[in-house]
């Protein structure tokens, strides 16, 4: 037995078999009724398997947004009109209070203080986490809406209050929108799969 306490690595003890039930996939069907097709039951280990997983990966990218791949999907003019005025917004609509209260107690625990002290030479200040999570918890009672109008003031107010002080964009502009790079390692992409191919 490996050190997986259900695994039989070695082959030479047969597992207990008394402790984990098993169940019959083929359902009892009496032979006096006909069978049809809505009454068999097949097992459908793809599709509940691909469920599982699809499940697993939206409650994955739901913990960890910012992993979440691009969403494509084919929209209507009007639609992708209505999109693009949301998705220009500099800000974030969106906050989670599970991510501003793990920085927080980051920052306050020991692991936070000594990365503080490694790359500023300081301890610093954690009441901005806290000011964050409480105001995240605070969202609960307002509608979707004024939700998100709120946390997108939130980081309004943390940006401006950031852009007081000195900078790396008082010496470099933000890129506008005509200046966009597209496809930024397209070359990169081009040479690798001119080395495989």
């Amino acid at each position: 037995m490996g050190w997986w306490p259900f695994s039989n690595s070695s082959g030479s003890a047969p597992a207990d078999t008394t402790s984990i039930p098993t169940t019959s996939t083929t359902p009892s069907i009496p032979t006096s009724t006909p069978t049809t097709s809505s009454q068999t039951q097949a097992p459908l280990p793809p599709s509940s398997t691909t469920t599982s997983t699809t499940q697993q990966d939206d409650e994955f990218h739901a913990a960890f947004p910012h992993l979440a791949p691009p969403t494509t999907s084919p929209t209507s003019p009007s639609d992708s009109a209505s999109s693009t005025s949301t998705s220009t917004s500099p800000y974030p609509t969106k906050m989670s209070c599970t991510a501003a209260f793990d920085a927080a107690f980051y920052c306050s625990s020991l692991g936070g203080h000594f990365n503080d002290i490694y790359r500023y030479g300081e301890l610093r200040s954690c009441s901005d986490h806290w000011r964050d999570w409480r105001f995240c918890m605070g969202l609960n009672v307002y509608g979707k809406a004024r939700q998100e109008e709120m946390i997108a003031n939130h980081y309004k107010e943390k940006e401006d209050k950031v852009r007081g002080k000195p900078n790396s964009e008082d010496i470099w502009d933000r890129r506008g929108d005509d200046e966009r790079i597209e496809r930024p390692f397209g070359r990169a992409e081009e040479e690798a799969r001119r080395v495989e191919g």
